[in-house]
């Protein structure tokens, strides 16, 4: 993320500290709603401003939200991004690999500890570090369930009483990618540790150097 946006994000956060309860209730429904759209970080925070701002005049005339956002906050949320253009498809393709390298060091952190301790153990192929079948399919499906669950989220901010969401389903694809990571045991690799920890720090650089030219 890009200095100036970090800076407007820190703003807003501090102007939304001053809003009552009921603002910052509704402001939060509509910052998650525009952080599932196809705008730039840097758009967002610029709506959140503006949007921030109106309630915070209407908190000080003693008006209520609807006043200014209206019945209907999706339908004015929707108005706004209507006016803004999109993210361009190499910048949200960007974006996309910057989350997924985000997903894969923080997977392969947990895999590398894992292996850390099975060798402390005594089990496991230390001093190598093994990667199997089933982490690659439990690691693919956990980052697939996650990325489901916050798309999930983002759309249905503003459904009142529908956020209930299919946590059975939910429960069972994390069941059935644990039990792949468990069972399927044929191995993919083994890297030394010196490797293995230079693949993790060198995920999370990769990530670090794209997300720092994003906003």
């Amino acid at each position: 993320m890009r200095k100036k946006t970090k800076l407007l994000l820190e703003e807003n956060n501090q102007a939304e500290a001053a809003l009552n309860e009921q603002g910052k209730k509704l402001l939060t429904d509509i910052v998650v709603y525009l952080r599932g759209s196809r705008i730039t970080t840097w758009e967002q925070e610029q709506v959140r401003r503006d949007i921030t701002q109106m309630l915070l005049d209407a908190q000080a005339r003693g008006e209520q939200a609807e006043a200014v956002i209206g019945p209907d906050p999706k339908e004015f949320c929707d108005s706004i991004l209507a006016e803004l253009p999109p993210m361009p498809h190499w910048e949200s393709a960007l974006c996309a690999l910057r989350d997924g390298l985000l997903a894969a060091a923080i997977l392969t952190a947990i895999w590398f500890a894992s292996g850390v301790l099975e060798g402390l153990l005594g089990v496991g192929s230390w001093p190598e570090l093994t990667l199997t079948v089933g982490q690659l399919v439990s690691g693919a499906g956990i980052w697939l369930t996650a990325c489901g669950v916050v798309y999930w989220i983002c759309r249905r901010s503003f459904s009142v009483g529908q956020k209930k969401g299919p946590w059975l389903l939910l429960f069972l694809v994390l069941f059935a990618v644990l039990c792949a990571g468990v069972f399927l045991r044929q191995p993919v690799a083994a890297l030394p540790v010196p490797a293995a920890v230079g693949v993790v720090v060198g995920l999370f650089v990769v990530y670090k150097l794209i997300d720092l030219r994003l906003d």
